[in-house]
């Protein structure tokens, strides 16, 4: 499904010392959880095992970015034993950035062969 058009700006609103405390709970959450990152035509999935916590924490950390990130949509959903975060970019300039996000965090999971 392709991204509709929206005129939501592409940017985050956090400042400098809230943007590296976000990042530092994202990293922590992957190293802890993480299982896979895959770019998709609309933005990015996230997958996380299904630990204790792990699910709150993806919650928490998907609302934070709803305030900061308007122009994705963040959903937590279950996807086959796993917990999922779905990033949907609003529009076709927005896919590239929430791609770009995640990507430092590709080294925390696993390799997945093709």
């Amino acid at each position: 499904m392709e991204p509709i058009a929206d005129s939501t700006p592409v940017a985050c609103s956090l400042g400098p010392d809230d943007l590296a405390e976000r990042q530092r709970r994202w990293r922590a959450l992957a190293g802890r959880a993480i299982i896979g990152l895959v770019p998709t035509g609309y933005g990015l999935r996230l997958r996380f095992r299904d630990e204790p916590g792990v699910e709150a924490e993806l919650r928490q950390l998907a609302a934070l970015e709803r305030n900061c990130c308007a122009f994705a949509d963040w959903a937590v959903l279950a996807d086959g034993g796993a917990i999922a975060l779905d990033v949907r970019g609003k529009s076709a300039d927005s896919v590239p950035a929430v791609q770009e996000m995640f990507a430092s965090l590709g080294s925390a999971a696993p390799r997945q062969s093709g």
